[in-house]
């Protein structure tokens, strides 16, 4: 029975683990993001999308830092990027055009350069 249990964690913790991992979403749309010469970025800096275009963000951190990919005003949620990883980020734009932030939101990391705008167009 205590067999069975820690293989039903091991199988939920797996599970979860996928979840925030997941593919699928759309066309997919690649930012790298690091530091380089005591700056820190994202790239490309602007993304267009159409309004209502689901997407799949491929974002990789070509730094030592680890990193954050988010936009409360988007509706992007919190997706940590370790040193040298890649997350998956699928997103789905907003139906009506605008002009919305995505940014690293850890601590100074936004003020030396890590946000990027993605224009929601008609």
């Amino acid at each position: 029975m205590r067999t069975f249990a820690l293989m039903l964690g091991a199988v939920l913790a797996l599970l979860a683990l996928a979840a925030c991992t997941s593919v699928g979403g759309g066309e997919e749309i690649r930012v790298v993001s690091g530091e380089r010469a005591g700056e820190m970025f994202f790239e490309p800096k602007v993304i267009r999308v159409a309004p209502g275009q689901e997407v799949t963000f491929v974002v990789k951190n070509e730094g030592d830092q680890d990193h954050e990919f988010e936009s409360d005003e988007a509706g992007i949620e919190e997706v940590i990027i370790p040193g040298g990883r890649e997350r998956r980020v699928n997103w789905t734009a907003p139906s009506r055009p605008g002009t919305f932030p995505v940014y690293c939101d850890l601590p100074g990391h936004r003020e030396a350069g890590m946000e990027l705008t993605v224009d929601v167009g008609e």
